[in-house]
């Protein structure tokens, strides 16, 4: 079944990144790429009315090379790219773990994607990757495959930060590989704080998937 991340990845050698950072306001959105005799190109929409500003700025990324404009529609223009740097959104050997890429947007100075992972190995991978390269690796958002919009997990942003700590450090590992005072001294704050912060994450989790529909007998602990 696998789970649907909801990742960021920042890096100023990612395809066009140069050019997000410089246009924080407007999306530009990743729709796919081919590659012909060793080259790459990306075909990427850009929403927004000014692209005559963002085109300059796509001309001086050094990222990518040649923008061509494709098709301009109402706030929406549709640009094709000749990708200049060896930093991948989606590396391929993780595609060929199963990864599969719903959505690739500009934000947060980089690019969110949201991701179907088969398996935890499969986003290993890809954070891995994004190691390797020095590219900057966030997951906000985690949810099984099989959940609707409804049922997403929402976490604070100190929620996420432990709960990827102690995930990624192995906290929640068989026989356990960190332990809240490892987790408290990367993060500088109190083994009671990382306590709190545990426990209010995991219930978070916890409330997003219980089902609020249970009879009382299936709810109440049972006598035996």
């Amino acid at each position: 079944m696998g789970f649907i991340a909801e990742i960021n990845v920042a890096h100023d050698e990612l395809v066009l990144v140069p050019t997000i950072e410089r246009h924080p306001n407007v999306m530009i959105r990743y729709e796919y790429e081919v590659e012909t005799d060793g080259a790459v190109t990306y075909f990427v929409s850009l929403f927004t009315d000014e692209y005559e500003r963002l085109e300059a700025s796509m001309e001086a990324d050094p990222t990518v090379s040649n923008p061509i404009r494709v098709a301009t529609f109402d706030n929406r223009v549709i640009y094709r790219v000749q990708l200049e740097t060896e930093r991948e959104l989606v590396p391929e050997r993780c595609a060929k773990r199963g990864l599969f890429v719903f959505t690739i947007t500009s934000g947060s100075g980089g690019w969110n994607a949201r991701v179907h992972f088969p398996d935890r190995e499969a986003l290993m991978e890809f954070r891995e990757y994004c190691r390797e390269q020095d590219i900057a690796f966030r997951v906000d958002q985690l949810y099984e495959s099989s959940a609707s919009d409804d049922e997403t997990y929402f976490l604070t942003e100190q929620q996420h930060e432990i709960l990827s700590l102690a995930y990624y450090a192995g906290y929640y590992d068989i026989p356990r590989e960190a332990t809240q005072d490892d987790l408290a001294e990367q993060l500088d704050i109190t083994d009671s704080a990382v306590s709190q912060r545990l426990r209010r994450a995991v219930a978070e989790l916890i409330g997003a998937t219980l089902d609020d529909d249970r009879t009382p007998d299936e709810s109440s602990p049972s006598n035996d």
